[in-house]
């Protein structure tokens, strides 16, 4: 659950202005908290640009956002990453990390008393750990392709798949078809014209 409110400073304090909320997509949902934190901070800045329209803007986190994102770039998309970039860059945005009590953080869960400060500094990202690049021995050598041709015949365009599967016999490389199946009407390989 991503939370955040807009406040605006006055003489007595910060008022609230605007209250939001809403849900981490499923992706963000598997990540570290530090990546959902940075995850939410977007989200506070790009529903706040309604109101706020270029008036400078402070966000106030918990976690150093910036440090979060520099070393989650090889875990996170580089879309995702480039997304984060172009919302929190925006000139008018002064972050600020705090650790004062975030109001947002009631709508989530309360704040119990012995709530450690989380240190992002110490966060490190990792990849998913049973995912490697090297292939396990003894395992199945398995390819997967497209292809699409047009009948010269009929003019129809014909596409499909298959699955392959690498054996090595002696100083030759074969390939026996596991799996091949056409693709339907709106695949990549048939909308090519």
């Amino acid at each position: 659950m991503m939370t955040a409110v807009l406040t605006q400073k006055t003489s007595m304090g910060h008022k609230p202005i605007a209250y939001y909320s809403g849900l981490l997509d499923p992706v963000m949902k598997g990540y570290y908290p530090c990546e959902q934190a940075l995850a939410t901070a977007a989200f506070a800045v790009q529903k706040s640009t309604t109101i706020v329209m270029g008036s400078p803007l402070t966000l106030y986190v918990e976690h150093a956002v910036f440090t979060i994102l520099q070393k989650s770039k090889s875990t996170l998309t580089t879309q995702r990453v480039s997304g984060y970039e172009v919302i929190l860059s925006i000139p008018s945005l002064q972050v600020v990390r705090c650790h004062t009590v975030n109001p947002a953080t009631f709508f989530a869960h309360p704040v119990s008393d012995d709530e450690q400060v989380h240190d992002c500094a110490t966060y490190t990202p990792e990849k998913e750990s049973g995912i490697g690049e090297d292939p396990i021995s003894g395992s199945m050598l398995l390819f997967v392709d497209g292809s699409s041709f047009i009948d010269q015949e009929t003019g129809i365009r014909h596409s499909g798949a298959a699955v392959v599967k690498g054996e090595q016999q002696g100083s030759s490389d074969t390939l026996q078809i596991v799996s091949q199946i056409p693709l339907p009407s709106l695949s990549q390989h048939k909308l090519q014209n």
